[in-house]
């Protein structure tokens, strides 16, 4: 007695010899595709996508009596399942092959298992690449057995079929798998790839999306609610100024004032209110711009970059102090190059310092007689020292690393 029944179904994809089949052969590309073309003027692109899904066919056959079979099957003996295919590829024929006593006299005491493909098509030649499974289930429904290979499965008009499967499956396996009603229970399952041919591709619809416009919106958005104050629920006290602020900025952007508001007992948690007086309303100013823009604010000085870089320092904003050094390098000429140097030395602001070297260096002549630098030799000789072995040895030194973009400092994903 036979039960066949099988379905087509898609799968989210498959291993073939140790490559995925959503990749492409070099490795770079992946199922489902996109493809991109930009026209000459690199204006507008093309784009269009195709959409694939490996077929899965599963076949469950139950052969009745199956330990006589062990039994009296001589080897060639072939029980064979009814064929199946894919409405997809009509073509194509799938079916079981099952020898209880081997396929052939080298293969006696074992029982041999194919999976042959075979074609409707007299004059046409195929090659499926498949990757096929099969299970021997017990009365529970569990394998108890199971094997899974794959194979190019070749059909030529001079040769009707080609089958790929399983020669010697030792006998004792194959008992271990009989139901309780003496009966042997294979399901297979194949994934292969379809007729790439039958397949459709969509053209895409253009996208113009703005992404720095988008985010430059959602940054604004946040600094006006600093500028509104709306639904701020804390104070920031500076000498004459009040500046009203939200909590979750300040935690998210320093350590410092996220323990601040994680403990209960703290009296600017208590009170809701911060008493800055160690700096100026301008740099606390700049510091929540920052906080709440990502930047600084163009009426930004070299003057304040002092008091900025300290209340940075003091609030563990590292990003503010880059962002800084890098307004002031942006800046730096053989005119402020010795003040720059000043700063830099006294805020430990490396960045700077390294930027102020090849100024020195290339202006040198020009600057050991300037009234600055003077200065700088009377009051500061240890820093002078380490400037001139920098200058030194400037040209041996390792090209500087890329220079980091300020965006994926404070956007990163």
């Amino acid at each position: 007695m036979e039960n066949n029944s099988w379905v087509a179904q898609p799968s989210r994809g498959f291993n073939m010899n140790g490559i995925n089949l959503m990749q492409s052969i070099d490795g770079n590309a992946t199922f489902p595709s996109t493809s991109r073309v930009s026209n000459a003027a690199g204006d507008s692109r093309n784009e269009c996508f195709t959409d694939w899904q490996p077929l899965v066919l599963r076949q469950e056959w139950t052969i009745s009596n199956f330990q006589k079979a062990l039994e009296l099957a001589t080897p060639g003996t072939c029980m064979r399942s009814r064929t199946f295919k894919d409405e997809t590829m009509p073509e194509i024929c799938w079916q079981l092959c099952l020898y209880p006593g081997g396929k052939r006299e080298e293969n006696v005491g074992h029982v041999s298992l194919f999976l042959k493909m075979s074609t409707t098509h007299s004059n046409r030649e195929f090659t499926v690449r498949a990757e096929y499974r099969f299970y021997f289930v017990d009365d529970a429904g569990a394998a108890r057995f199971s094997n899974v290979n794959t194979g190019d499965f070749k059909v030529k008009p001079s040769k009707g079929s080609h089958s790929w499967g399983l020669r010697n499956i030792p006998r004792q396996k194959v008992l271990n798998c009989i139901r309780s009603d003496s009966s042997l229970h294979i399901v297979c399952q194949i994934e292969l790839v379809p007729d790439f041919s039958k397949l459709t591709t969509r053209t895409m619809p253009d996208r113009k999306c703005d992404t720095t416009q988008l985010t430059k919106e959602y940054l604004d958005r946040i600094h006006k609610m600093f500028e509104t104050g709306e639904g701020s629920d804390c104070v920031i006290e500076c000498q004459n100024r009040q500046f009203h602020v939200h909590k979750f900025v300040l935690m998210a952007h320093s350590e410092v004032f996220r323990a601040m508001f994680s403990h209960k007992d703290t009296l600017e948690n208590i009170e809701s209110r911060i008493k800055m007086t160690d700096t100026n309303p301008t740099a606390v100013h700049q510091m929540l711009t920052y906080m709440y823009s990502g930047g600084l604010p163009d009426g930004f000085a070299d003057d304040h970059a002092p008091a900025l870089i300290e209340i940075s320092e003091k609030y563990g904003l590292d990003p503010l102090k880059i962002l800084c050094q890098d307004k002031l390098i942006s800046r730096l000429t053989p005119a402020n190059v010795c003040g720059m140097l000043v700063l830099a030395d006294v805020h430990n602001a490396d960045l700077l310092m390294s930027a102020c070297i090849p100024i020195i260096k290339n202006n040198f002549e020009q600057l050991r007689n300037c009234e600055d630098w003077d200065e700088i030799k009377s009051t500061n000789p240890k820093l002078v020292n380490n400037v001139l072995e920098k200058v030194l040895t400037y040209d041996n030194a390792p090209p500087p690393q890329k220079k980091i973009r300020l965006q994926e400092m404070f956007y990163r994903t």
